[in-house]
């Protein structure tokens, strides 16, 4: 059961997650048993299956606009990783957070034929954090991992 006190969680139906079938917002998720991209516990990316997608009443959002240029909103509490799987709630995030992202290199590596004069970014950060007014949201359960990748490149919950 969950806590009634925690805030709330979830992500807009114009949220778009990574799939299998390629990016698909969540307002198409439910009764569809989508293979979501997600971190396995080896650390390697992966699939699983989203299932259990149901909609919410209107929840407060936080809009988390990204230095990728990506801004993205979701409930208050949905869960957003920092680097080092470091799970935090949406409106606990502040700017210059680095969040866990798909797409990095092993700790030490620098592409051979990168600019050594060109700023090197191993992570995806916060530029801002605000509020997005209220509307409602589509929760689910991603199997064995319980989170997913959202298009901008961002580990969240599920």
């Amino acid at each position: 059961m969950s806590d009634p006190a925690a805030p709330p969680r979830g992500l807009p139906g114009d949220c778009f997650v990574e799939t299998a079938e390629g990016p698909v917002p969540m307002a198409e998720t439910p009764n569809k048993g989508f293979a979501v991209l997600t971190r396995l516990p080896s650390g390697l990316l992966g699939f699983r299956q989203l299932i259990k997608v149901v909609t919410s009443e209107r929840v407060p959002l936080r809009r988390i606009v990204l230095d990728s240029g990506h801004a993205i909103v979701m409930a208050s509490g949905h869960l957003v990783y920092r680097c080092g799987m470091e799970p935090v709630p949406a409106e606990h995030l502040v700017v210059g957070d680095r969040l866990e992202t798909a797409f990095h290199y092993p700790d030490g590596y620098a592409p051979p034929d990168r600019d050594a004069q060109a700023p090197f970014y191993d992570a995806i950060s916060v530029r801002a954090v605000e509020p997005a007014g209220e509307g409602p949201v589509y929760t689910g359960t991603v199997r064995d991992t319980h989170t997913l990748f959202l298009t901008a490149g961002v580990l969240c919950g599920e």
